[in-house]
């Protein structure tokens, strides 16, 4: 009983200045009281120096705007397909070879250049850039058309038998330079990732080169080109599956396209339609292109 009465001074002693310590340790980590320390071990530590210097704002979608970014930059994917002056796809049949498949009529678009200016908190600005789009245009029917003549000309094919012959892919191919012009609002000026943002512009357009395609189902073969009356016109043969052949085929050499764009975030939905025509006038039918599509990656 002495010896108990003798060490219970030097007992207090430890549990006070144990006490002491761990309160200390635990303003030093906040995890002590889960059972472990950061300084446990190298890695743990090297955690908690790099927690130190953890910021939100490292994060692309997370980081705070400090000036206007508009949505033209990036890689685009579209439906694409024309119509006639009575907003329609029904054609005249005086040119059945414009007759075309939209699900399989795509545009790629590709803007690596993007110039912004604000004109308001960073909430409404102006855009433009530069940028490159691919349109492609798949017909149904089995016709072929010549390049060399005063207007645009189709004529059916058909083998030496006189049946239309199938081919696998039959469509045209027009590339331009585009240059935009948009007006924005956002709603948000501080981060990207949480905004809404509404596009109206137009897209002024050069083009930069165009060709036809179609591939057959045999090669080795003689083909015959007929008009709309029947009568054979040429004759040709083809050596490969494949046949491209590049012109202008009476394509305008400029446009102008009105431009949509909506979106939240990185999500970006546009639309766009031709202010003019996609055939030089007089040669070649009356037709406007449009697009639809979404921002696959932007920038």
């Amino acid at each position: 009983m002495k010896t108990i009465l003798k060490l219970t001074p030097i007992f207090i002693l430890l549990v006070l200045f144990s006490t002491n310590t761990n309160a200390q340790d635990e303003k030093k980590c906040p995890l002590h009281k889960h059972g472990w320390h950061m300084a446990d071990s190298a890695a743990m530590a090297d955690f908690s120096s790099s927690m130190e210097n953890f910021n939100m704002q490292d994060f692309p979608f997370c980081k705070h705007k400090n000036k206007f970014n508009g949505h033209w930059a990036g890689f685009e994917l579209a439906f694409s397909g024309y119509v006639n002056p009575d907003f329609n796809m029904t054609f005249n049949p005086a040119y059945p070879y414009m007759n075309m498949n939209t699900a399989r009529s795509i545009t790629v678009n590709f803007n690596p250049f993007e110039l912004n200016l604000n004109l308001y908190k960073n909430k409404i600005g102006l855009t433009t850039g530069l940028g490159f789009q691919t349109s492609n245009y798949y017909f149904t029917d089995d016709y072929v058309m010549i390049q060399d003549s005063a207007s645009l000309v189709a004529f059916q094919v058909q083998d030496a038998q006189g049946n239309p012959v199938s081919m696998h892919v039959n469509k045209m191919v027009v590339s331009y330079l585009n240059l935009p012009l948009f007006f924005e609002y956002q709603t948000n000026p501080l981060r990207r990732i949480n905004s809404f943002h509404v596009t109206v512009g137009v897209i002024a357009g050069v083009r930069i080169g165009s060709y036809t395609k179609q591939q057959y189902n045999d090669k080795g073969e003689s083909y015959v080109l007929v008009d709309a009356h029947g009568n054979q016109v040429a004759t040709f043969d083809v050596d490969k599956y494949s046949v491209q052949n590049r012109g202008s085929y009476h394509l305008s050499p400029f446009k102008v396209d009105a431009a949509f764009r909506i979106g939240w975030s990185r999500l970006n939905l546009f639309g766009t339609y031709s202010l003019t025509q996609m055939f030089q006038k007089n040669q070649g039918p009356e037709l406007y292109p449009f697009t639809v599509g979404i921002t696959l990656l932007g920038w």
